[in-house]
Parts: structure tokens; C-alpha cells; sequence
């Protein structure tokens, strides 16, 4: 044989016995291996203060963290397991803090920086006035003082963005949450408020407020690596089945969630 066809054989034969290239930690192998899905997670147990400023936190701690048990017993079998990790209000940075994914809402600037699933919930920010109140239409709130609700949306740069392409003057006012926002409308402070229209949507009974209108749409997603498309494709298959199946609705009404369809 040639020296060429020696070195040939040789190369084959160590190609043949080299190990297979690792996949990279966080994929859907690795996962199904721990049997753990960490999700990064707004604090779930947070300080009664914060309570106060969104009503609906609760809910949709419990909401999220079912979402994410019913993807992980999808994604990785039936005896898995999550853990919560409590991050601030940039959920998508607990990715690169060893979290394999993170519950929050669809943004441009979500999918810049991760992978995103399908939505598996509605929500927005809205404008909210008193029912049967001076403010029945958006145009009503022109030249008006507005409450807007410092949370985890960022309702108040979404305002401002929102009144100035509809080319409406009025001033913002930030207060703490809706509940903060909606008590500057009982006072007379605001004519209205902007901020979350699920945390509007349970206090809207008790404090007499009606939605006028949505001011952006903020459905519920999970985020991904953009190293793990593996794992996010089959997110993105859990998630639809379960919308099918109903569990995700279902988990909304034990965790006294204000559902909406996606």
C-alpha cells in the first residue's frame, strides 16, 4: 500500500475511534439526564409591599410555575422536577445565570437576546378609567395627568412610545403598581391609569374601573438559550399540546388566574 493509502487508513481509523463531539450543557439530552428544569422566574415569594402595588402577583407566580411543571413533565418525563430561581424584572438574564429557561412576555427585545416560544397566554397594558366616568375614549385623556404603574412590564416607557405616536399630550405620574395607580385615580390625582390589564383586571370589581384600551400586547411566552434550539423546539410542542389539552387553562383557574386564549 502507498504511504498516501496508509496515512488515509489511519486517518479513517482514528476518526472511527475518536469520541463523539459533548452536546452543550442546557439541551434537551442534558436535561432529560438531570431530570431538572431550572426556570428563571420573577421572585415568587415577594415582600408584602410589592403585593400591594400588583394585585395580581400572586396569580401569576402560581400561574407561571404550573406552566412550568406541566413543560417539564412534557419536555423531560413525567417525574420531573423545577426549580425556581427568583430574578428582578429582566427575566432573560437568569439564562445566563445558569437558568435552562425563563417565564416572561414577548418583546423585541426578548427575541434579540433568546429563543421564544409560543405564546400559551394573553396580556396587555391598557388604559383604565372609572366606569362611568370623563374618560370613555382615548381621545379623553388628552391634556390630562395619567397614572402609570411602575412593574414588570414596563408600562411607562410603553405609554410614552403609545401617546406620543397617537400625538396625545398628557402627563405621566408613576405610582407603585395598579393598586398605587388606581388609588391616585380614586384620588382624584389621574383622570386614569396605564399599566397591566391583568392586575387592572382583578381589582376592577372593587375599585369600579373599565378598560378603554390597549395600549400593547404582552403575551405570555417562555425564553430559551439561542444555543439550545433542541430544547425550545420541544417547549414550543409542550406547550401547544397542553394549550390543546386544556391543562394550561386549567392551571390558570387553580392559580385564580384572569385567563385569556393567546
Amino acid at each position: 500500500m502507498s504511504r498516501l493509502g496508509i496515512a488515509l487508513s489511519l486517518a479513517v481509523a482514528i476518526a472511527a475511534c475518536a469520541p463523539a463531539p459533548s452536546r452543550p450543557a442546557g439541551t434537551l439530552d442534558a436535561l432529560r439526564a438531570k431530570g431538572i428544569l431550572v426556570v428563571a422566574i420573577r421572585v415568587e415569594a415577594p415582600p408584602p409591599d410589592r403585593n400591594a402595588g400588583d394585585p395580581a402577583h400572586a396569580q401569576k407566580r402560581a400561574f407561571e410555575a404550573a406552566v412550568a411543571l406541566i413543560v417539564a413533565r412534557r419536555v423531560i418525563g413525567p417525574d420531573a422536577k423545577v426549580e425556581l430561581r427568583s430574578t428582578g424584572a429582566d427575566r432573560i438574564a437568569g439564562l445566563d445565570q445558569g437558568a435552562d429557561v425563563a417565564m416572561t412576555v414577548d418583546v423585541a427585545a426578548a427575541r434579540d437576546r433568546a429563543l421564544i416560544s409560543p405564546p400559551y397566554a394573553a396580556a396587555s397594558i391598557v388604559l383604565a378609567a372609572k366606569t362611568g366616568g370623563p374618560v370613555k375614549q382615548l381621545e379623553d385623556i388628552r391634556g390630562a395627568a395619567l397614572a402609570v404603574a411602575m412593574d414588570e412590564l414596563g408600562a411607562r416607557a410603553i405609554a410614552q412610545a403609545y401617546l406620543q405616536e397617537h400625538g396625545i399630550a398628557a402627563t405621566l405620574d408613576t405610582y407603585m403598581g395598579v393598586s398605587g395607580s388606581a388609588t391616585a385615580v380614586d384620588a382624584g390625582k389621574a383622570v386614569a391609569l396605564i399599566g397591566d390589564k391583568i392586575g387592572v383586571s382583578i381589582i376592577a370589581a372593587d375599585r369600579n374601573l373599565t378598560t378603554i384600551a390597549a395600549i400593547a400586547q404582552r403575551p405570555y411566552v417562555i425564553a430559551v438559550r439561542k444555543s439550545a434550539p433542541d430544547l425550545a423546539a420541544a417547549i414550543a410542542d409542550a406547550l401547544r399540546a397542553a394549550l390543546a389539552s386544556g391543562e394550561i387553562r386549567d392551571a390558570a383557574t387553580k392559580a385564580a388566574f384572569p385567563y385569556e386564549t393567546p
